[in-house]
């Protein structure tokens, strides 16, 4: 009996046994299966999680997954970057799943001050980019990636040269005087500029522009802010990606010039109105007239080619690693860019490093940190700015041919030392020439960030923030034996050298509460603290006195070598700190209705006490019509409908430091003899009469904003209205003061108006075909509302030719007018036989009674037919007086555009992509300089002219069958006038050091730009899995490729700060040895492993 009990409960308690495990098994089961794209291409890394839990596994090469759940599980949650997060029921062993792309624009995450939110919630005014969207069309720089992608915001490119500086102007800017470009954030981080951040490292560009959105930034964000995200760490699967491409350039666009024969036909009739010595100084160079049809025969130098066709390859390699854990993500970047220039010994070399890497310390505190390292690296002086250096005009003036001197041979040995040195220098090439002004620049930045952040609270979180950023800049210049500069200081080499140290401090603290109530309440605040600290010192070495036989690194290595004069300077810069308070609180009811509201105090150090604090406030509210129960009926094909207001204001402190206090260094000129020793002595360094009183320019903003979906976000888009107002701006008057000329008073007032249109459309999205486009366009309208009280107008010159140039002043700011006011001579032709009598007895021309005289030309031809005539509108009374003088200028030229935008096209057949990117600016003028200085002889000796100065088209007194001057009025008029007659005057109407801003030589400069063409060809999965690669992307890209405009210049996208102008700003569209732009084509590979 007991051994049955016994034997029972070893059956009873195996049965347990195996209920408990079958339970066991019965509590966790097996999920497997595949994700893949809707062209059923495997998705490698995908995550597929069980719903609700951090329980989950990532699919691999061919997309699958394998995944062990609890048998309690009923969903799966799986996610992709760029893919639409899918929920899929548990309903067997094996679950396939196909992520859609993600098109839901309107939840697309913008950046916003020291925050982010969903676009459908924005109050304010936001334009976007996405890296995806910049990795289509490879470029050099971030800030190339934006043009023509933005409404309102104006991209431009000074010039063509590889480090050109890159104008970023957000509805038009508002400051006369300041610094009108926009604040940059980059990571958080404030910035001077984006130069040195590579496009393949960015996630997003942001670019906020109304003042309710710029006004979280307070003093720092008048001008618009752009707000650059690089891209973050992810975890998960190591990820290896590769982008890298080869460029070859050459010039866009040549300007045509006098053939040798018309360029000897020029000379000759230029040395014969000189007369007999005219022409012996042509003969010692061309030859005698007799034999001047020889020329015809010549083979034309080509220096446009010798100046700009250097054999270019450009190159760009970038590697990304990202990875990691749930708990630790990492991202790492690094990108090589050697940009190649036109010029030879001209090119642009950039090392860039990004590092990111995230860390969850614990459950509700995670630690972020980010280095980023630039180098850059700048060969050659190029061709615009600066005052002495080769000229892009020397491309057209430089002689056709050398005439005699073509036809000897030199023999070094039947010269002496200072002849064949002589000789030598009169036969430079012009790249030979370049060589001779040297320039190297280097900057390096360093930039440390840190944060934690710290979750109190599920809707409570705490973030600290500490950055460093170091500058490195230094600049050398070495000028030869054969410039301008050697000529003034013994006639030998000599350098400068400019070290800079800059060091930038930050520290923010913010608290963001974030709650939803009763479902349809929620609220966002955010209150937050900001300290930026700013210190600079600069080191200048100044040396003459070297050597020719030493090369430029030579003497940077050995100073000590030069000779002469030495001048060492340093100085150390006021320090700039800026302190802040600032909050936001957003509203938003039953997703329909959003009202938002920002403050910032700002104290700045740039200010004296009792100005130092500035305030900053802004409102906005929003209202999402679609969400109202009355536009149910019409979500089928309305997917979006927002209707938005804000007012705002927002400052600018981009002064310059110790205006409002004396400041002081030491002086080396002048200096008075102790003990037989030259003293240095202290002395007041302000160019301008220091003013306690300066305080903030302010700006005050009111936008009105449309955004609209339809069917379901295929056509969206955004209409906006705005107004900015601009006061207080810091303006620089003349005064009366004794060691000073003008100082610095908030007087003056600009209003920006304008409308924004931006078009986006997807035309059609299917497995092997798709096809997106774009379209922006913006009109902004500028005004000068006030001046100093009294000062309706103040003038400025550009300085392209210095004093040389007549009237000096050839720009004027004027209230009731935008910025960028060209002035000048309006050009009435040329004078005509009829408005002169002759005497043949001495060859006298007189001007007839009522025709207005000219004498301030100064060309060998004086004031006779043919001479250049310009209207005589104004004199000493406000009347003509018969005299063209000073008082005949006027406005002859307005460089601010009418409108500006962009459009493109993008989309893939079946591996094939393509994307073709279109911008365009309309209604400005350009101030072609260069066409001034390319069509008289100007500071030069036997000039080549542009070939519209041809005899046939240019006035002319020669005669070409026996080689004599015409004087008398008939046989002129006939060759010149009537149904001979000629577009243009005669070059020789101008001094050699006589240049004329006058209106023929303002031109329409609105264009269509074909700027990219982009061609690529992924391969198949299937093929690129097989050798380990998730991706293997070729494409080809072609830059500028086309133009439409009537420009006549190089390119009409220019604006030369010329001749180190301070006032470059206010001078803006002249083109005045421009660096050309280039065509240029690229071939790249993209590999993701």
């Amino acid at each position: 009996m007991q051994k049955h009990k016994s034997r029972a409960k070893g059956f009873a308690l195996f049965l347990g046994m195996m209920l408990m495990a079958s339970g066991l098994l019965a509590q966790q089961r097996n999920i497997s299966g595949t994700v893949k794209d809707v062209s059923g291409e495997p998705i490698i890394g995908a995550s597929v999680l069980v719903k609700g839990t951090n329980s989950g596994v990532i699919t691999n090469i061919d997309g699958e997954y394998n995944l062990s759940v609890p048998g309690s599980a009923t969903t799966l949650t799986v996610r992709y970057v760029g893919k639409t997060p899918k929920d899929v029921a548990i309903t067997g062993n094996v679950i396939h799943v196909v992520l859609e792309d993600d098109q839901k624009v309107l939840d697309e995450v913008v950046v916003i001050g020291y925050g982010t939110a969903r676009r459908r919630d924005l109050t304010g005014s936001v334009t976007s980019i996405q890296g995806k969207t910049i990795a289509q069309i490879p470029v050099t720089g971030t800030a190339q990636a934006m043009a023509g992608r933005m409404a309102g915001v104006q991209v431009t490119s000074t010039d063509g040269s590889p480090d050109a500086e890159i104008l970023v102007r957000v509805r038009g800017g508002g400051s006369i005087t300041g610094d009108n470009s926009p604040l940059y954030i980059v990571d958080g981080f404030p910035a001077s500029n984006i130069n040195d951040i590579s496009p393949s490292d960015i996630q997003s560009i942001d670019v906020l522009k109304d003042a309710s959105s710029t006004a979280i930034y307070g003093s720092q964000g008048a001008n618009g802010v752009v707000i650059v995200t690089t891209k973050q760490a992810q975890g998960g699967k190591t990820k290896v990606s590769y982008n890298g491409f080869v460029q070859t350039k050459r010039l866009s666009k040549r300007l045509e010039v006098l053939d040798p024969f018309e360029y000897a036909l020029l000379n000759y009739e230029y040395g014969a109105l000189g007369g007999e010595d005219g022409i012996k100084s042509y003969e010692k160079t061309f030859g005698v007239f007799e034999d001047i049809d020889l020329y015809k025969y010549m083979r034309a130098h080509d220096w446009q080619q010798d100046m700009f066709g250097s054999d270019v390859v450009s190159q760009q390699q970038n590697i990304s690693l990202t990875g990691g854990t749930d708990k630790t993500k990492f991202s790492l970047s690094s990108t090589f860019n050697k940009d190649g220039g036109l010029m030879t010994g001209n090119d642009y070399t950039r090392f860039t490093t990004n590092f990111k890497l995230d860390h969850e310390l614990y459950k509700n505190l995670k630690a972020t940190f980010n280095l980023r390292l630039g180098d850059t690296k700048v060969n050659g002086s190029g061709s615009s700015g600066g005052l002495y250096k080769i000229r892009t005009t020397q491309a057209v003036t430089s002689p056709a041919v050398k005439g005699l001197s073509e036809m000897i041979v030199v023999d070094p040995a039947l010269m002496t030392e200072d002849e064949y040195e002589q000789w030598q220098r009169s036969n430079m090439s012009l790249t030979e020439q370049a060589q001779q002004y040297w320039k190297r620049r280097n900057d390096r930045t360093f930039n440390f960030i840190g944060g934690l952040d710290w979750k109190i609270i599920k809707s409570l979180v705490y973030r600290i923030e500490g950055g460093y950023e170091y500058g490195f800049g230094e600049v050398k210049n070495y000028w030869g034996e054969n410039t301008t500069n050697a000529s003034y200081v013994d006639g030998k080499p000599l350098v400068d050298w400019t070290k800079t140290n800059s060091n930038k401090l930050r520290l923010a603290n913010t608290l963001t509460y974030m709650q939803t109530f009763a479902g349809d309440h929620s609220i966002n605040v955010l209150a937050g603290q900001e300290l930026i600290s700013n210190t600079a010192n600069n080191t200048y070495i100044y040396a003459t006195g070297y050597s020719p036989d030493l090369t430029p690194e030579k003497i940077f290595a050995n100073l000590a070598l030069g000779g002469a004069s030495k001048d060492i300077r340093s100085t150390v810069s006021i320090p700039n700190n800026l302190l802040s308070f600032f909050g936001r609180a957003v509203y938003n009811y039953k997703e329909r209705y959003l009202l938002s509201a920002t403050f910032r105090a700002d104290g700045s150090s740039r200010f004296a006490p009792g100005n130092q604090w500035g305030y900053f406030p802004s409102v906005a509210a929003a209202w999402r019509i679609v969400e109202e129960p009355f536009m149910k009926n019409t979500k089928d094909w309305i997917s979006n409908l927002k209707l938005r207001y804000s007012y705002g204001e927002a400052g600018n402190n981009k002064i310059g430091g110790g205006q409002f206090q004396k400041m002081y260094s030491i002086q080396s000129t002048k200096t008075y003899g102790l003990g037989d020793i030259q003293n240095n002595y202290w002395a007041t360094s302000n160019t301008q009469l220091p003013n306690k009183d300066l305080r903030w320019e302010t700006s005050v903003t009111q936008n009105i904003g449309l955004d609209f979906g339809f069917f379901d976000e295929k056509l969206s888009g955004t209409f906006e209205l705005y107004q900015n107002t601009n006061k207080d701006l810091l303006l620089e008057i003349p005064i009366v003061a004794p060691g000073y000329r003008t100082t610095f008073r908030n007087i003056g007032q600009t209003t920006n108006k304008g409308i924004e249109l931006s078009l986006n459309s997807v035309f059609a999205q299917r497995k092997n075909f798709s096809l997106y486009g774009n379209f922006n366009i913006g009109f902004n309208k500028s005004n000068v509302d006030k001046l100093a009280d009294g000062i309706t107008l103040q003038e400025y010159a550009s300085g392209w030719a210095g004093t040389d140039l007549k009237g000096y002043y050839d720009y004027q700011v004027k209230v009731g007018e935008p910025v960028g006011l060209i002035y000048g001579w309006v050009n009435d032709g040329y004078y005509k036989t009829t408005d002169f009598t002759f005497d043949p007895a001495s060859n006298k021309y007189t001007l007839i009674q009522g025709v207005p005289s000219i004498g301030m030309l100064g060309g060998r031809i004086g004031t006779r037919p043919g001479t250049a005539k310009f209207k005589d509108l104004s004199g000493p009374n406000g009347q003509p007086d018969g005299v063209v003088n000073d008082f005949d200028r006027t406005v002859i030229g307005r460089t601010a555009p009418k409108f500006l935008g962009g459009f493109g096209l993008n989309g893939t057949v079946y591996d094939f992509d393509f994307t073709m990117l279109f911008n365009f600016v309309y209604g400005n003028q350009v101030y072609n300089a260069n066409k001034i200085a390319s069509a008289q002889q100007y500071r030069t000796s036997n000039p080549n002219m542009l070939a519209f100065m041809s005899q046939d088209n240019r006035y002319s007194y020669l005669n070409n069958e026996t080689g004599e001057i015409v004087y008398d009025l008939e046989t002129l008029a006939q060759m010149n006038e009537g149904a001979n007659a000629k577009e243009y005057w005669s070059p020789f109407s101008f001094g050699n050091a006589v240049a004329v801003p006058m209106s023929w030589a303002i031109e329409d400069g609105s264009f269509l730009r074909f700027q990219n063409l982009t061609v690529g060809y992924t391969v198949p999965k299937m093929l690129s899995n097989r050798i380990g690669m998730d991706q293997l992307r070729v494409y080809a890209t072609v830059n500028n490729l086309w133009i439409l405009t009537r420009y006549t210049g190089y390119d009409p996208e220019v604006s030369t700060a010329v001749r180190g102008s301070s006032t470059s700003g206010l001078t803006p569209g002249v083109d005045y040895s421009s660096y050309p732009k280039s065509l240029s084509w690229t071939f790249g590979l993209n590999l993701t492993f």
